[in-house]
């Protein structure tokens, strides 16, 4: 930067009419990747934060200096006068970036038109290489041409580091050119921009029983994507060599994901009695940090010698115990019964575990003196609610092969209170692996019903666990037809990995 070339720009412009400028953008926290955003305003009396698409971090002044020349980089998000920025009118649909701390603008160094110039803050002297065009992407991010050289405002080396240097480059429509608009003080973005879905597809082809991805459209959990053109993603060559049910955990610390499943393969088989005799007694195991790279898979024995199989297994992080619970259901047989000849029924089982690795010796948790399978919990204002299958045929309860809905203070209580039964017989057939997750973006939960034999998934809706309304949703788009498994939220630069991946 030299002196002169700021001292010799043409004199600042007479201040113009207020204009709001319309722009596909704002709302990129929809997550609707490939679809038309919603258009929003830039409204030129409010602040804003610029943040990045690729590292989700924010245009910031180093050290909220307010002097000339200070360095423009990409900082952690925070609420703090040094990453807001109001967008001035410079005419002609260009904006000055004024930053809110210093009232100093976003100046390419030097006036310069070459890649890889520095970005700082200066005084505003009018210069066109403080100007700006906000620029549309087909994704809902904006782009911000400098109207000087023609470049685009660039995170150099496309790096996700505090203190990362802006600059300007050609235009490539790469990520790190790519930025979202976070007016300051509306109501923040949520926190996560889609859902990861993790599923197999059943026991009717020889690929069927591994693990399946989809990504939802943006925030929109009736939409949905297959991921790899629809084949599976993690495969397994261990015990059974099949997979069925599988659920994704994220680790309350961060940094790692845990995928666990049944260790089952019912292709070319298909005899239900006798894999519940003597079936598996151990979980597959996969770990991640990233959701994209993934361990090889290995298999966790959690049940007892007295159990004849391990099914639907899955995960909920207590912060009471500080370790997960991991629960599954499983047929127990009398330890006089070695070889598992008797008569008997599933339970729902318990054990705990640090890091999928060691766990506590197996206990039961629901005993109901007749089959239930397919746990799954949510949890909302203290309470936890619990959804089953109820194993029992038709003849032996009109609630049979449909979902039961419990709730308790605490998570391994033997005794939930009744919320209510009979999930899902308004709209299928019948139904077992339930999963339940919270809207991203309202008060709301969906519940998926595993319509087995039928359409596979079929969702529902509630806006109040403790009901017995779930509306059935119509005109939603599966991918293929899923059976089992988990929806994981999923932060904006997780979807993006996992598209960039398997997309």
């Amino acid at each position: 930067m030299t002196q002169s070339l700021h001292e010799n720009a043409s004199p600042r412009r007479r201040h113009r009419r207020r204009t709001a400028l319309v722009l596909v953008g704002a709302l990129i926290a929809s997550g609707a990747v490939g679809l038309p955003a919603q258009a929003a305003v830039i409204d030129p009396a409010a602040y804003y934060q610029i943040v990045s698409r690729h590292s989700g971090k924010a245009v910031a002044i180093a050290g909220q200096s307010s002097a000339d020349g200070a360095v423009v980089e990409q900082r952690t998000r925070a609420d703090v006068a040094g990453q807001q920025f109001q967008f001035v009118d410079a005419g002609s649909g260009h904006h000055k970036l004024r930053a809110r701390h210093s009232g100093k603008v976003v100046d390419v160094a030097s006036a310069s038109t070459a890649n890889g110039a520095n970005v700082v803050q200066w005084t505003d002297n009018g210069g066109t290489n403080q100007q700006f065009r906000v620029t549309d992407t087909d994704s809902g991010y904006v782009k911000l041409i400098n109207r000087n050289s023609g470049k685009a405002l660039d995170v150099r080396d496309q790096s996700t580091a505090d203190g990362a240097r802006l600059s300007q480059y050609t235009d490539t429509g790469a990520v790190n050119q790519q930025w979202q608009l976070v007016r300051v003080g509306a109501a923040p973005a949520p926190k996560y921009a889609g859902y990861l879905f993790s599923y197999f597809t059943g026991e009717g082809s020889s690929t069927g029983e591994q693990v399946y991805f989809a990504l939802s459209q943006g925030n929109d959990p009736t939409r949905w994507r297959q991921l790899n053109s629809g084949r599976p993603v993690l495969t397994s060559a261990i015990g059974t060599r099949g997979v069925r049910d599988p659920f994704i955990i994220r680790s309350p610390q961060g940094g790692k994901f845990y995928q666990i499943a049944t260790d089952l393969r019912m292709y070319g088989n298909g005899n239900w009695d006798q894999v519940q005799r003597t079936g598996s007694k151990s979980l597959v195991v996969w770990e991640s940090t990233d959701l994209v790279n993934w361990s090889v898979p290995r298999l966790a024995r959690v049940s007892p010698d007295t159990a004849g199989n391990t099914w639907a297994p899955e995960a909920y992080y207590d912060e009471t115990l500080g370790q997960f619970v991991v629960f599954w259901a499983s047929k127990l047989y009398s330890p006089n019964d070695p070889n598992h000849t008797g008569n008997t029924y599933n339970r729902m089982m318990y054990a705990t575990t640090p890091d999928f690795r060691t766990f506590s010796a197996a206990q039961v948790w629901v005993d109901k003196g007749y089959s239930t399978i397919d746990s799954t919990l949510a949890k909302h204002n203290g309470t936890y609610y619990r959804f089953t299958k109820d194993e029992r045929g038709t003849s032996q309860s009109p609630c049979g092969k449909f979902v039961l809905a419990e709730k308790s203070a605490t998570i391994l209580n033997r005794d939930y209170s009744f919320v209510t039964d009979c999930i899902g017989n308004n709209a299928i057939r019948q139904g077992e692996g339930p999963l339940v997750f919270k809207s991203n973006t309202e008060e709301r939960w969906y519940m998926f019903i595993d319509e087995y034999g039928g359409r596979g998934y079929v969702p529902f809706t509630t806006t109040d666990l403790n009901t017995r309304q779930w509306t059935p949703l119509s005109g939603y788009t599966m991918p293929g037809r899923p059976r089992h498994g988990t929806v994981l939220p999923v932060t904006q630069a997780e979807y993006d990995r996992l598209l960039q991946r398997w997309a």
